[in-house]
């Protein structure tokens, strides 16, 4: 993550007024960002955990961890913290446009700030960049109205044993299951029984297609996306598979204990390779596993997973490797 967005925004004070509304996920504040959120009143909307945590001396309601709502928007001035996700975007872009017509966003280049003119241009009246700084774009659009939006027709959905599993924009693989999910689900039966934690849960597929199998378990899913959450909660309800979902940047805000923990863990941080959650995961895992528990990791063939989880667990073994990932299971004791 960078403070470079921020940094860009610094250099026009005269945006951030108790009027303006921040709209994206960014964790990194540089010096002075914070002090000037607090002095103006201007406010925070965003789906990233880690960000809404960042922003905790704020605190609510001028900092808020939720998908963004028309209502959020009404008379704004909208300051959009450019997505990696351009779906995304383009979908914030059209709730913006239910409310206001002039949005201010702001990007890196190397994300694509340097053409979100072009990349808005059907959503847009106008746009100009009006300034460039720390390799980010800051741009002005004139939106064309939008009428009405609805996040649920922006949704994409995939099947998964006969079920179909809904996913909103920015959701990780949005409308598809991806390879490396694919390979665990196809190797590993659903436990028959016990406490399950699918964590960096995505669209729940994991925990909510083993529960289908097998009713008995007790299963929590587990993301630090407001959008994955959002999607999990609907596919819930839509399958009627009962589940408990919550926000946590990995196990911190996870309580109890589990028979079985199942993960894909993210590894990409942007453009760059990130061993964070990973080794954070491995380092913390035991304390939440029972005695006798499984912990079922997903991972790109290349990662050395196997050999962080060697340092913490006696038992690890990789059980699959095929389509460039592996399967690896850690067991306690």
């Amino acid at each position: 993550m960078s403070t470079a967005v921020y940094e860009l925004l610094l250099r026009h004070p005269d945006l951030i007024t108790a009027n303006t509304l921040i709209i994206g996920a960014e964790a990194d504040l540089p010096a002075g960002w914070q002090t000037l959120l607090k002095t103006t009143g201007a406010q925070v909307l965003t789906w990233d955990w880690l960000t809404a945590q960042a922003y905790r001396p704020l605190g609510e309601p001028q900092v808020r961890f939720a998908i963004p709502q028309p209502q959020d928007i009404t008379d704004k001035q909208v300051i959009l913290l450019w997505p990696k996700a351009k779906q995304q975007a383009l979908a914030l872009l059209q709730l913006v446009a239910t409310q206001v017509q002039e949005c201010w966003i702001v990007g890196a280049n190397d994300a694509g700030g340097k053409s979100i003119g072009k990349a808005c241009a059907a959503l847009s009246e106008s746009s100009e960049k009006t300034d460039s700084a720390r390799h980010c774009s800051l741009w002005n659009l004139q939106l064309r109205a939008n009428n009405e939006f609805n996040w649920l027709k922006q949704a994409q959905s995939f099947n998964w044993q006969e079920q179909a599993y809904l996913t909103l924009p920015g959701v990780f693989s949005h409308g598809k299951l991806d390879t490396g999910t694919a390979l665990l689900l196809e190797h590993v039966p659903a436990p028959s029984h016990g406490k399950l934690l699918d964590l960096g849960c995505g669209s729940g597929v994991i925990g909510l297609s083993m529960k289908a199998a097998e009713p008995a378990l007790d299963i929590t899913l587990a993301d630090i996306d407001a959008f994955a959450i959002r999607s999990s909660q609907l596919n819930s309800v839509r399958l009627n598979l009962p589940a408990a979902i919550l926000a946590s940047d990995g196990l911190s805000s996870i309580e109890g204990k589990f028979d079985y923990l199942f993960s894909n863990p993210p590894f990409h941080l942007g453009k760059e390779t990130d061993y964070e959650f990973a080794r954070r995961l491995f380092s913390e895992a035991r304390q939440h596993l029972t005695r006798d528990g499984q912990m079922w990791i997903v991972a790109n063939r290349h990662l050395p997973y196997e050999d962080w989880a060697a340092e913490q667990f006696r038992q690890v073994e990789i059980m699959v490797q095929d389509k460039g990932f592996k399967l690896l299971c850690v067991q306690n004791g």
